[in-house]
């Protein structure tokens, strides 16, 4: 908690700044050295200061953001899908949070289009067929790029043809987060549902916004789960989203299977608070519910605004054979999720 007499964050940044300025240190060796502990030592010249007066110097300080991964480059998939208002509206709050640009990703594969026209084989797409996609894609961009006006944000425009997953896995070696919807539940039945959140998940680098079709909307700076089972997969997407759990309200690690394979939740706690990130742990009880049913209610009960999850720990074949925590998270999940391989 705040001293009294420090009612704001920029107070409280100022007041520890003062403190180290007294002391003549600087901002960073403060941070460094007193992880936020209510200890003071001569010997060791560290500074008496509270919880709230480090994160807020930390956020303050020239030299924390340096260095941190961003979210500055966000690619969007665009199509005209029950789930791109949910799309736009996440991709549109995440860059402004981070002050980045937004990349409008349209995809065509003209597979849906393609007509057999002679007994040798021989395919082509109709004219009339041609100029209404055409017609469809400019439309399109024109609301898309009208609302982008009114949001203020800065984007660019990219159209290509080709499949989405192939296109979007291109174009994401160079974006800080990819964001794509959940799929139809029309698909949800499907041997191979959610193709596109799979492929793309396990091949590229960066991590994947999964936005729920007409659920909860995405918010940067709102509370967030950890779904947490010590695996190097949920190791991975942590580390990915340094950069939005620093700025989440709270940030909750979630366990709930006692298989654990690596590291312990209370392991993860002290990685993130070396990061200026304080979190707290959680055990959450399945009981009759699966795993998947039980992360979900966790995050309801903090009133999570994301989980961030470590996707397809084991294999795709395996998940979508027998089931699996990511396949049942991407297609159920009504809470935004960030996805890393």
């Amino acid at each position: 908690m705040a001293r009294e007499g420090l009612h704001s964050s920029n107070e409280i940044a100022k007041g520890a700044a003062e403190k180290c300025k007294s002391r003549g240190l600087p901002a960073s060796f403060w941070i460094r050295s007193s992880r936020g502990e209510r200890k003071a030592s001569a010997k060791s010249g560290l500074i008496c200061v509270t919880p709230a007066e480090r994160r807020a110097a930390c956020r303050s300080s020239q030299g924390y953001r340096k260095g941190m991964r961003q979210m500055k480059t966000v690619l969007l998939h665009v199509n005209r899908d029950a789930g791109q208002d949910s799309r736009l509206a996440a991709a549109i709050d995440l860059v402004r949070d981070h002050k980045g640009l937004l990349i409008c990703l349209q995809a065509t594969s003209w597979n849906s289009y393609v007509f057999i026209g002679d007994p040798y084989g021989a395919s082509y797409i109709s004219p009339e067929a041609l100029q209404s996609v055409r017609d469809a894609e400019n439309e399109d961009r024109q609301l898309i790029e009208s609302r982008l006006a009114q949001e203020g944000v800065e984007w660019e425009w990219r159209r290509v043809e080709g499949s989405a997953g192939q296109a979007l896995a291109a174009h994401a070696t160079l974006a800080d987060l990819v964001v794509i919807s959940q799929p139809e539940q029309k698909d949800a039945v499907l041997p191979r549902a959610a193709p596109l959140v799979a492929d793309l998940v396990v091949h590229i680098q960066s991590p994947s916004l999964v936005v729920p079709l007409g659920g909860k909307r995405f918010a940067p700076r709102g509370n967030a789960i950890i779904a947490w089972n010590g695996s190097a997969e949920a190791g991975h997407a942590v580390r990915l989203s340094r950069s939005l759990l620093r700025d989440a309200a709270e940030v909750h690690i979630v366990t709930v299977s006692e298989d654990k394979e690596g590291s312990s939740p209370d392991e993860l706690a002290q990685y993130l608070a070396r990061h200026g990130i304080e979190a707290q742990t959680r055990r959450q009880p399945a009981e009759d519910a699966s795993i998947s049913e039980a992360l979900v209610a966790a995050a309801n009960d903090v009133g999570a605004a994301y989980i961030v999850l470590g996707a397809y720990g084991h294999s795709r074949i395996r998940e979508t054979i027998l089931g699996g925590v990511t396949r049942e998270m991407i297609l159920h999940s009504p809470i935004p999720m960030i996805l890393a391989h």
